[in-house]
C-alpha cells in the first residue's frame, strides 16, 4: 500500500512537473512577451499621441506660417520681376508727388549665371538701382518712407540731396539722388543640399 502511494505521488509529480513544463511556463513565457509587446505599443502609442498633438497645433499656426511665407515672398519674389519694381518705384513717386527722373541698374548680378560646381547659388541676389529725383523735401521724405513700408524690400544705401531749385508754385524743389538695393530669388538657385 506504501508503494501504491508512493507511485501514486511520484505519478502526481510528474504529471505535476509535465504540466507546468508543457502547459503553465510556455504560457507564462507567452504572457511575458505579450506584456512586452504591450509596453511596446503603450510607447508607440504615447508618441503618436505627441505627434499628433504637435500636428493639432502645427495646424492652428499654417495659416499665420502662411501668411508670413506670402509676405516673403513679396519681399523677394523669384526673379528681378522689373517690371513690377519700375512700377513700384513710379507708383510711389507719384503718390508722393515727386518726379522721378531717372532709374538705373546694371545687369542684375548672378540671374541664370552658374557657380564653378555647376549651379547657381542659393539665397537672395542683390539688384542694385539708382533714381532721381525733384520734389520738396517733404515729398522725397515721405518718398523715402514709402519705399519703406513696400511689400518688396529695398535697403536703400545713400541718399544724396543737391541744391534746389524754384518751383512753378513757389515751394522750393529739392533734387535727390538715392542708391538703393531690392532683392530677388535667382530662379536657377539651388540650395546646398539638393
Amino acid at each position: 500500500m506504501r508503494r501504491i502511494m508512493i507511485v501514486a505521488l511520484v505519478a502526481i509529480i510528474v504529471l505535476f512537473a509535465g504540466w507546468y513544463e508543457g502547459i503553465y511556463r510556455s504560457e507564462v513565457s507567452h504572457i511575458n512577451t505579450l506584456k512586452a509587446t504591450e509596453q511596446q505599443a503603450q510607447i508607440a502609442f504615447l508618441s503618436l499621441e505627441a505627434r499628433y498633438v504637435d500636428l493639432v497645433k502645427s495646424k492652428k499656426e499654417l495659416p499665420a506660417e502662411r501668411a508670413a511665407l506670402a509676405r516673403l515672398e513679396k519681399a523677394v519674389p523669384n526673379g528681378p520681376e522689373l517690371d513690377g519694381l519700375v512700377k513700384t518705384l513710379f507708383s510711389a513717386a507719384s503718390a508722393t508727388k515727386v518726379q522721378l527722373t531717372s532709374i538705373s541698374s546694371p545687369q542684375p548680378a548672378g540671374f541664370g549665371v552658374q557657380s564653378a560646381a555647376g549651379a547657381t547659388t542659393a539665397g537672395p541676389v542683390e539688384l542694385p538701382l539708382s533714381m532721381s529725383v525733384t520734389g520738396t523735401a517733404g515729398a522725397i521724405e515721405n518718398l523715402y518712407r514709402l519705399l519703406d513700408a513696400e511689400p518688396r524690400l529695398f535697403v536703400i544705401n545713400n541718399f544724396t540731396v543737391a541744391p534746389g531749385t524754384s518751383s512753378t508754385a513757389g515751394t522750393p524743389n529739392t533734387g535727390a539722388t538715392i542708391t538703393l538695393d531690392a532683392f530677388y530669388a535667382s530662379p536657377n538657385a539651388t540650395t546646398a543640399a539638393s
